[in-house]
Formats: structure tokens, sequence, C-alpha cells
């Protein structure tokens, strides 16, 4: 039996609170982003013994993509974060990496298929992605290929906080399933969970560059057979990649469940954005096979149900450890098309709020529901302005300065308006500003950030973001916006459309305006809740 290695949180890595202030230009308040360097999808999200675990692709030794390792997060209440230890670190670094830590995903093994427990301890096991550099023979005798991707596990007796790597076996899949052993360079991205029904894991992997994924089972976390393949639908612009599976009942009817397959593409993101998105599909599962119902694919590859209509939510990631009806999604709230360019610093990249996912029939559909974890209620402090107006004649209306962390309510119905809506995050000469709103013509939730604040690190970064949203059947359009120090999202509706983008405002870019245009709207009622920061 060859010695697995042990590879503990490096409390060296990790960065002490003093090290910095989170007070920096565009650090986010309320999203998590690490003290320092790298970060881009989270990875093993579980929540376990009261604990929400967020791990990620993280860089240790730099500000940009590189050395990928697990960083680690803890918290609460999805809301308050504590940075952790490293949990997986490259092999090699600081050297050079002869392993990487590439995406994956985290399960609580309460019934100890995988043996890994000891006395009462429940392992966790992750399951990731191995990208190895270079060829080499493992220690489990197992060889790889220069650039092969294979996935692999570890297991934590100590509630996530460290990991020993299951050299003995690993890679648990060395290489993809026949006839696709050639995509050996492009096979990541492994999300796992239990199927309650079949009383087996199911896994799903990545078949990156032939936009195709292919569903595993297991009985133990090692040993897994191919059992069926998925795709290629829809939008396949870019690479598939980040594939998750998970349950989610129809109006809250446990009698009525669909599967949501969620994946990640990158480039070929939603129209009018560029670089990567993130795409979905409803469908059924039966243990082995997903079926996408037939009004969830699209002919011709051009469309696409988007997740985010915005161009920055990425790798969408759901919890394991939560029940079907607490189903929880957290993004990557960047964009592989400018990511290393950003302005962010000493961080580089953060994650995009918590989302409570569910089902509900719209117009004769069943319709993805998106919406602002609960939680977040719990950081907003005392200030806030509420004002409502049965009519909202043509024209502005100034707010004057309301802050940089906001959590607003804004509902409305048409009159005789083309569109309507909210600046934000604006200078007092309005040259600095971002645009939210509404168009009634076309019936979508708008992005403007053509004016945002620094928009010169990407040629096309200054762009307007749309996303399709029908009013209410009382004619009615609700928007609910959550605005940090460098980004606005957007939830349109019950959450039927979201809308993500970065913005790098000045800091003195706090001052907010309504306007009504080609004519006046009806109805208007506003909240504006401030945001207290969860770093302080």
């Amino acid at each position: 039996m060859v010695a697995s290695s042990k590879i503990f949180g490096l409390s060296l890595l990790a960065i002490p609170a003093w090290a910095v202030n989170y007070k920096e230009p565009y650090r986010p308040q309320f999203h998590f982003s690490p003290a320092k360097n790298w970060i881009n999808d989270p990875a093993g999200l579980v929540h376990h013994n009261g604990k929400y675990h967020m791990y990620f692709q993280y860089n240790p030794g730099g500000i940009e993509w590189g050395n990928m390792s697990w960083g680690h997060a803890t918290s609460d209440d999805l809301t308050h974060w504590e940075e952790q230890p490293i949990a997986l670190l490259a092999r090699g670094y600081p050297d050079s990496a002869s392993e990487m830590f590439f995406t994956g995903s985290a399960v609580a093994d309460v019934h100890n298929t995988s043996g890994f427990a000891v006395e009462d301890k429940t392992p966790l096991v992750a399951i990731y992605t191995s990208s190895y550099p270079i060829a080499q023979t493992l220690p489990s005798g197992k060889k790889v290929k220069e650039e092969q991707q294979s996935q692999s596990i570890a297991y934590s007796l100590d509630d996530g906080m460290t990991w020993t790597t299951y050299d003995a076996g690993n890679p648990v899949i060395h290489n993809p399933p026949a006839p696709f052993e050639n995509q050996y360079k492009n096979f990541r991205d492994p999300f796992v969970f239990w199927h309650d029904q079949s009383r087996k894991w199911v896994l799903v992997t990545a078949l990156a560059e032939i936009h195709k994924l292919v569903l595993w089972t297991s009985d133990n976390l090692k040993d897994w057979k191919a059992e069926s393949e998925f795709g290629p639908f829809n939008a396949v612009g870019g690479v598939w990649e980040c594939p998750n599976l998970f349950p989610l009942p129809v109006d809250d009817d446990q009698s009525k469940m669909k599967w949501i397959m969620v994946v990640g593409l990158n480039p070929g993101g939603p129209p009018g954005t560029v670089g990567s998105g993130t795409q979905f599909f409803i469908g059924s599962f039966n243990g082995t096979t997903f079926v996408p119902d037939d009004d969830s694919v699209y002919p011709g590859n051009q469309t696409s149900n988007w997740m985010d209509w915005g161009p920055d939510y990425y790798a969408a990631a759901s919890y394991n450890g939560l029940n079907d009806a607490d189903r929880t999604v957290i993004g990557w709230m960047n964009n592989w098309q400018y990511a290393t360019a950003i302005p962010a610093a000493p961080w580089h990249g953060a994650m995009a709020a918590p989302r409570h996912l569910s089902l509900k029939t719209i117009n004769h559909k069943t319709t993805l529901i998106q919406q602002v974890h609960k939680n977040l209620r719990v950081i907003e402090s005392n200030g806030s302005i509420t004002s409502s107006w049965k009519t909202f004649a043509e024209g502005k209306k100034d707010l004057g300065s309301v802050g940089k962390t906001l959590d607003i309510e804004l509902e409305f119905s048409s009159s005789d308006a083309n569109e309507f809506g909210i600046v934000l995050q604006a200078t007092s000469d309005w040259k600095q500003k971002t645009r939210i709103g509404y168009n009634f013509v076309s019936k979508e939730i708008f992005v403007d950030r053509t004016e945002s604040g620094d928009i010169t690190f990407d040629k096309t970064f200054a762009s307007v973001y749309h996303a399709p949203l029908t009013p209410n059947s009382h004619g009615i359009v609700r928007l609910r916006i959550l605005v940090d120090w460098s980004s606005v999202e957007v939830f349109g509706g019950e959450g039927e459309a979201t809308l993500t983008a970065q913005i790098f405002p000045s800091r003195n870019a706090t001052f907010a305006q309504l306007f009504s245009n080609g004519g006046s709207t009806k109805n208007v009622e506003l909240g504006i809740h401030k945001v207290s920061s969860i770093w302080n």
C-alpha cells in the first residue's frame, strides 16, 4: 500500500486579518473575495455540521491564474466568511507544479461507503480534476501524459479543515471513457452527489472541447462506471465546463420533481456579452441518464436558457448537504474575457451573492427562479429610504448620495414611457454612472456600464446588457438590485431573469437618480436598504 500524502492547511499561507483592511478600491464589501491573490471557480461547496464550506480555485503565488490550488472559506450564514488555510496546495509549489487541483466538488460520506472513516468521524470526500503539466508515473503506479486531466479524490476527517489525497488509488477516473480517450487534455470538473433512489453516488464530468458531459455511478467514490452521455445541445460557442446536476420540486410540490443540468460555457456566453456564461437545461434523471425536456433544447445551437444574462456569472456551483428545497448556488463573478485585467489588487476576483433556486410555473412554462439568499437580510442596516409615486413624470429625479453597498427594491408599471430605471454608483457630476432599468418596448431588463468608471482595461467591457422579462399579470415589473463596490446584480420579476455585471467606479460615486424616458411611469415603489460590510 502506497502511503497517502497529507496536505494540511498551511498556516503560513493564510492571510492574517491585520494584513489587509478590505477597504481597497473596488474591494467587495458583502461578496466573498480572498484577502489576496487570484480566485476563480467555486468548488467543493458542502454544508456539514452547520458550517458552509466554500473551496475555490486559488493561486497562492500571485494575482494571475496559476499554481491552481483549493482555497477555503467557511461561514455560518452564507454571508460572513472566514478565510481558512489552503485546503489542497498544488504539488511542487512554489517551484514547478507537478499536479494542480482544478475544479471539483465535495460530499459528506455519512454511510462511510469510501471506507475512509476513522472511529466515529464522518469523512468528507472531495473529487477534483488533477491537472498534470508533465508526464509522470504517480504513487499509485498509474502513468499520465503531459497536460492530462484526470479525476482524483481526497478526504478529510476533521470536518473539511485538512485533507489527505488518496495517493494509493488516484486518479480514480484515469481516462475519459471510450470512444473519447483522445479528449484526455480537456476532461474535467467532476460534480458528485448521492442519489437516494438508486443508492449510488452520481458524478458528472465534462469533455470540454466536444461539448459533452459524461455521467458516472459508484458505490464507494473510488470505482466509477460510465453510464451515459449528454450533449452537445444549445450554446456551443466555447468549451463546456463546470457541470452541476440536481433536483428541484416544481411549484413546491415534492411529487413533481425536475432535474437541472447547469453547464459553463467559455466563450460563447449570453447574446450581447463577450466571453464566458452559464446555461442550464431542465429535464429528468433516472439515476444513470439525464434527458432534457423538449422545451429546454433549441434547434441550431444558437439559443439557450441562460442562468444569468450578464457578463459576470460563471462556473455556478450548488451546495451538497442541503435539502432540495434549500438548493443554493454560488457563481464566480467574473469573465474569462478580461478576468486577468480587472483593476483589483491585492486580490483578483470575487464570488457572486449566494442564490436560492426553485422552479415555478410562469406563463405555463416550468421556469428556473433565482432569488437573493434570505440571509443577506442579516447584514442590512437600519438606514433605509422608501419613496412612492402614483405617477412618475417623464424626466429625472435625483436621490442624492445613497452609498455604495445597497439592496434596492424597485417596482413600477408602464404608462407611456419607453424605459424606466435607476442610475447608481454615480459621481456628483454624473460623468460616472451605471444605468439599470427596464425597456417597455423590448420587454427587457438592462444594465448599462458604458460610463461606469474604469472601463479602459478591456475594449469589450463598456457595454449594455439585456435580459428578457415580461411584466406580471398585473402589468407590474419588479427589480431587486444588489450593489457592491464593484458589482451590480439584478433580479427581475420573481427571479426568472438575472443580470450580473462588474463595475469599477470612483470612491465618490455614491449618487443615485431615477429616470423615466419617453413618457411617464405609474405606481413606482422604491426601497433602498443599506448593506453593512461583512469584513468589519
